[in-house]
């Protein structure tokens, strides 16, 4: 048991270290900048992490076809459900952190950093177990037929080898940032993304590895990037390092980090839910959807969405790296008790990502096959289908980052039971009831309308709901 004195000499002595970092900066720096510091590093970081997905589906594209696209569609579900696991544990431990810096305990700050790090090895190698065990039943329960599924088992299986990879590099990156290092956090990201784009063109176009080529540039391009985060907490400058003794769990912050770190990765637990009903859906009702005089197939269904996805994706990533970003300013400025900064904070916070957000669904309401196009290989039919849906899929996405923000303040303040139910509205409350039902009031031949319709819906329910309970806790909060 250490003495009170070793406390009050720790915490002067990291006081005094921190003085002259960028930690203090966010209590002090004006709040419009601060937001552009921390988030534009990390809407790039996202934008890159995006890329595995994106960059995977072109090649595979342009190199396999549509088939090819399907099958790694199909997987998508376990993918996001390993990353979910990541943001519990990397965003859980991450928000604790910052606080802790905040109110100067550093040394808690240190333990909680290293507990993150242990609950991720232990995270990823528990996700690889049961993908090996349970991967077969789920492709099939997710609508890999029979065409589809030695494409999506191939890439599955490569896949769930580099699950610790998959986890480490965003994981441990939230902590960078809290250090006041958004830079050095996008820079290790982009490294691996560089590294897949580079990959997947060298293993598919050229070696002609198929989609086990691209399983394998996500590996190795994962790989690559971890190893430059974990390098950062070895650099002697670095404020709070690994410490062998802190890596111990003690119940008392593993239950803290996942209570915590819960409500923001209830999006992508959600996203895994949604996505495995969404394929369903999309095989179900695309063999009975005529488009053009002809029945859409369930295989093109599921390629189509998965490429309207990957165009989703490239919009709605930023506006989450957006809200990552700000959520160590809120987390430090709340637990510093400056709560005009935090209002400031969340008002510019809104003002950009809308504007953000509005600009790119008038660019795909406009011209939405300019971008669909790389992905189609020249498949008329799979471009115009892709097209048709995501017109539909993404009407009100605009209305996105009022609920995104919410639940990024509510999770800054530790108040994670709203912020649970935020981020569980768009996906669960709302999108999967219509989702199954809105289907069976299309008419006959043009169910699939239904499937895409329920996203818009949901978007503005969650939108207007986390803006009530927002604007209820702001005008509660001291001034």
């Amino acid at each position: 048991m250490r003495s009170p004195l070793f406390f009050t000499i720790f915490g002067a002595v990291m006081s005094e270290a921190l003085k002259n970092s960028k930690i203090n900066a966010m209590g002090t720096a004006s709040i419009g900048r601060l937001i552009l510091q921390f988030s534009v590093p990390s809407i790039i970081s996202m934008c890159v992490e995006a890329l595995y997905n994106i960059v995977d589906r072109y090649f595979v594209g342009q190199g396999v076809g549509y088939l090819g696209i399907g099958g790694i569609t199909i997987c998508f579900p376990i993918v996001l459900f390993i990353s979910a696991m990541s943001m519990i544990i990397g965003v859980g431990s991450n928000t604790l952190f910052a606080i802790r810096l905040g109110e100067k305990k550093f040394e808690q700050a240190s333990i909680i950093m290293n507990h993150g790090l242990m609950l991720l090895i232990i995270m990823a190698f528990g996700a690889f177990t049961l993908g090996e065990i349970f991967m077969n039943p789920l492709l099939r329960l997710f609508g890999a037929s029979d065409e589809l599924m030695p494409y999506a088992s191939t890439y599955m299986r490569i896949i769930l080898c580099g699950a610790l990879f998959q986890t480490i590099t965003p994981g441990m990156n939230h902590f960078i940032r809290s250090m006041g290092h958004p830079k050095t956090a996008m820079f290790r990201v982009l490294i691996g993304a560089c590294t897949n784009v580079i990959l997947d063109w060298l293993f598919i176009m050229k070696f002609g590895w198929g989609i086990q080529g691209a399983a394998w540039a996500t590996v190795l391009s994962q790989f690559v990037g971890s190893l430059f985060v974990m390098q950062f907490f070895l650099k002697k400058s670095t404020p709070i390092k690994f410490k062998k003794r802190y890596m111990k769990l003690r119940f008392v912050y593993v239950r803290k980090i996942f209570i915590l770190g819960l409500p923001p990765s209830v999006m992508q637990l959600c996203g895994s839910l949604m996505n495995a009903i969404l394929a369903w859906s999309l095989t179900t009702y695309g063999n009975t959807t005529i488009f053009k005089g002809v029945v859409i197939t369930g295989d093109m269904a599921i390629s189509a969405f998965g490429i309207l996805n990957s165009i989703a994706t490239m919009v709605l990533f930023p506006v989450l790296g957006f809200v990552h970003g700000l959520q160590p300013i809120i987390g430090y400025n709340f637990g510093a008790k400056l709560f005009n900064r935090v209002r400031s904070a969340v008002k510019i916070a809104m003002l950009y990502s809308f504007s953000f957000v509005f600009i790119a669904w008038a660019l795909f309401q406009w011209n939405c096959e300019l971008f669909i196009s790389p992905f189609a290989a020249g498949d008329t039919r799979l471009l115009e289908i892709a097209a048709w849906g995501l017109r539909i899929f993404m009407a009100a996405m605009f209305m996105i980052p009022f609920g995104m923000t919410a639940g990024s303040f509510f999770q800054g303040t530790g108040k994670a039971g709203r912020s649970l139910f935020l981020n569980a509205c768009r996906q669960i409350i709302l999108f999967i009831p219509f989702l199954l039902v809105l289907p069976h009031f299309m008419n006959s031949g043009d169910e699939l309308r239904g499937v895409f319709l329920a996203q818009p819906i949901a978007d503005t329910g969650a939108a207007i709901i986390g803006l009530i309970l927002l604007k209820r806790e702001m005008k509660r909060m001291p001034r």
